[in-house]
């Protein structure tokens, strides 16, 4: 078995992520949540990348629930296996994800990171704290992300490296 594997079974679901939270941290993830919900033409361009790939995949995320950045992400990335059939997801915390450091590109385990994985739990890209729009882009995307626009970036992301397994 896979590290990649091991840590996928030992993960949680999301709903037993967020209830490790303060009420205040749970209460800030429902925010962002509840914001992506009203985004709904965005979050279908998004997902349909993701809609036309056969097989199945996996998240595995790397996430704590006192991080702000994972208030934001943890909402697109749930949402993705939910309307997703064929996409499963496990949240780890940042001390179990060591293993993603053999991963290419990565020095350290920045929060929240999610491993794509195929069906046999083999890496085939990550996403990385913040949608690549916010860490390519200047101030404005920044703040964009920041003020909850950007939320269905996330979804975009994960959903181009799956749509790149075919």
């Amino acid at each position: 078995m896979s590290a990649f594997e091991t840590l996928f079974k030992r993960g949680k679901n999301t709903a037993e992520f967020i209830a490790t939270g303060t009420p205040e941290q749970i209460a800030d993830l429902q925010r962002w949540q509840a914001m992506l919900e009203s985004q709904t033409e965005a979050v279908e361009k998004a997902l349909a990348p993701a809609q036309r790939v056969a097989g199945r995949f996996r998240l595995l995320v790397a996430a704590e629930m006192w991080c702000p950045d994972c208030h934001r992400n943890i909402p697109p990335m749930a949402l993705l296996c939910q309307r997703l059939a064929n996409i499963d997801m496990a949240i780890i915390t940042r001390d179990e994800a060591q293993p993603f450091i053999d991963l290419p590109g990565v020095d350290r385990v920045k929060i929240p990171m999610a491993v794509v994985l195929d069906e046999a739990f083999t890496p085939l890209g990550t996403f990385i704290e913040r949608p690549a729009s916010v860490v390519n882009g200047g101030a404005e995307q920044l703040e964009a992300y920041r003020r909850g626009e950007l939320l269905a970036e996330t979804i975009s992301d994960i959903s181009a490296i799956i749509a790149a397994a075919r």
